[in-house]
């Protein structure tokens, strides 16, 4: 890996939270695409935009249903603006998917199936598998799936994921003296450095261990003994770099610093996809008033990741995809301040490359999921509920993977993805 790659990605890195993000030295290859998850941890209200419903089926937010071409409808109001200000940008490139069948309203069984298709945590995510077919591809990615939001799932991909951000643990991988935190005052930080000598020796008695290992091994096990032989690499042209010292262990940023480190890296040639999350605070059980509030600023640091990546000329190279585990129910509860309980249906919204703009996938006016046809996305007696292993499969064909092989017996949900 060139000196420049390796300056930028521990740059970027270290600028994580100061936000120094560097002009990138070189360009990503034309032919790669990029992926860009956006997470809303805690279950959003699609009524406040992507499903707009109306009482008595429904308790909803003050607004106006407004409709672009295309037949994209959402919510929005003055209180709001920001959502308008999005749509008005990005409608002709921009996707919603409702009536997704979750299955569970427990937060991290839903989050895990929702980002995976799948229901086990040790399977990749959508971005780890496509993250790995890239670095296929593009063997020069340092690291192609960066985690920045802290809560993607890489399963037996993780030799191709990095978390950088609040766990930081790029840093504390490279260098362990840097996972001690908070030594006391006026004594010095526990752990220690190994001169240059010892760095390699050890190198390369762990690159010996790992070849010998997966010497004629075949199947899983020599998939992941290469996987673990590949990241040794990796992490080796990371360690020699003279600026990995002014690496800190990182802390937590908003999504629109998220995003605008994700497109520096995607533009340097350094990553293929990233996981970024809202960190706003989406489980409204009492106050659903917050939920406007919380629109409000996802949908404004959207419109700020889009305008990054279009000015870097990356739009129409990257599929962002804004998820959330489930939605809220259609009835306030009777909370003292009232709020939303889990309902186990969520919605997507997705924009950026080759996505085909409208609305697919269907609710009926008390936000009961609708069957639709698996091809174009709607309604039908004849089709079938749209669940999250659909879903999931469909992005992972549009990025041109094949999802056979991650999640198994699932028909890809083709209505978005042109």
């Amino acid at each position: 890996m060139s000196t420049s790659r390796r300056h930028f990605l521990v740059s970027t890195a270290a600028g994580l939270g100061a936000l120094a993000v560097p002009k990138a030295s070189f360009a990503a290859p034309a032919e790669q695409r990029f992926l860009l998850v956006v997470f809303a941890r805690g279950a959003w209200d699609v009524t406040y935009c992507l499903d707009p419903k109306a009482p008595p089926g429904c308790d909803v937010p003050a607004g106006e249903v407004t409709t672009y071409p295309a037949g994209l409808r959402v919510l929005t109001s003055s209180e709001r603006p920001s959502i308008r200000a999005f749509f008005d940008a990005h409608a002709s490139r921009a996707a919603i998917v409702n009536g997704i069948w979750i299955g569970s309203v427990a937060h991290v069984p839903a989050r895990v199936r929702i980002l995976t298709g799948t229901r086990s945590e040790r399977n990749p995510d959508v971005a780890a598998i496509f993250a790995a077919e890239a670095a296929g591809k593009q063997p020069a990615l340092a690291l192609p799936y960066v985690d920045l939001g802290g809560g993607a799932y890489a399963g037996p991909l993780a030799s191709f994921m990095g978390r950088v951000g609040n766990t930081n643990q790029l840093v504390t991988l490279l260098n362990r003296a840097k996972a001690f935190r908070g030594a006391p005052k006026g004594k010095a930080q526990p752990g220690f450095e190994f001169t240059g000598e010892e760095q390699a020796a050890l190198a390369k008695f762990v690159a010996g261990r790992a070849d010998a290992a997966r010497a004629g091994k075949t199947g899983p096990e020599a998939q992941v003994l290469e996987g673990f032989r590949t990241s040794l690499d990796r992490a080796e042209a990371l360690r020699r770099d003279p600026q990995l010292r002014a690496m800190a262990v990182g802390t937590a940023t908003s999504l629109a610093q998220q995003g605008e480190l994700a497109v520096a890296m995607f533009r340097g040639g350094v990553a293929a996809a990233a996981f970024l999350d809202s960190r706003l605070d989406w489980d409204t059980h009492d106050a659903i008033a917050d939920q406007g509030t919380a629109h409000e600023q996802l949908f404004a640091e959207l419109g700020t990741i889009a305008r990054k990546l279009d000015e870097a000329g990356l739009l129409a190279r990257t599929t962002v995809a804004v998820l959330s585990e489930f939605t809220r129910t259609p009835k306030l509860n009777s909370q003292p301040e009232p709020g939303k309980d889990h309902w186990p249906l969520t919605s997507a919204l997705v924009f950026g490359g080759g996505v085909r703009p409208g609305v697919y996938g269907a609710t009926d006016e008390k936000l009961g999921a609708m069957r639709v046809r698996m091809d174009d996305g709607k309604p039908s007696d004849g089709g079938r509920l749209l669940q999250f292993d659909n879903f999931a499969a469909g992005l992972l064909e549009h990025l041109a993977v094949s999802s056979r092989r991650w999640i198994a017996n699932a028909e890809p949900f083709r209505g978005p993805f042109a």
